[in-house]
């Protein structure tokens, strides 16, 4: 009978070691965000995304000369502003320079696309004259390699061709093609 009674024992519980009842969370509600607040946090991300890798503490060259102190009056502030004056004053120049080049270079553009071409001396006509033959000359007797169907001559000559005649005007009288 010993063992019944370790067995009615254990069948009332009196064997069993408590356990710890479990504590119940509270859950509180979502707080619902208004869309600003869902606008700041999204701008907050995209930022910290964007910024990710990047050192955002100044070097010394970037700094601001601002060490020294103010001297009296507006003497320091005068001479910032001098300072400040002549870089515009280059910059202006260089601007100047800038509107000249390109100006040059627009009607240059322009006057060959509209056909005045460069003008050359009579040597250099000549020389121009002979590679123009000689490309042409290439292009029409070379042909295309028979083992391999590609043409022997590499370079585009028609595409050239039509370029010299684009700066050499006086080209034209002599086209074949």
């Amino acid at each position: 009978m010993a063992k019944e009674s370790s067995l009615v024992k254990l069948a009332k519980g009196s064997g069993k070691k408590a356990t710890p009842a479990k504590k119940v969370e509270k859950i509180e509600p979502e707080k619902v965000l208004t869309p600003a607040e869902e606008r700041d946090i999204k701008a907050k991300a995209k930022v910290e995304q964007l910024l990710e890798g990047v050192e955002l503490t100044p070097k010394k060259e970037e700094l601001l000369e601002l060490d020294a102190p103010p001297k009296e009056g507006h003497e320091w502030l005068e001479e910032q502003v001098s300072l400040l004056g002549e870089q515009v004053e280059t910059l202006k120049a260089e601007v100047e320079v800038a509107k000249g080049d390109y100006a040059r270079i627009f009607a240059e553009n322009q006057r060959i696309k509209n056909g005045g071409g460069i003008q050359d001396d009579s040597m250099t006509k000549q020389i121009v004259l002979r590679i123009f033959n000689e490309l042409q000359e290439s292009h029409l007797s070379m042909g295309n390699n028979p083992h391999t169907g590609a043409p022997n001559l590499v370079i585009a000559p028609i595409a050239f061709m039509n370029r010299l005649i684009m700066y050499f005007p006086f080209l034209e009288q002599h086209k074949k093609f």
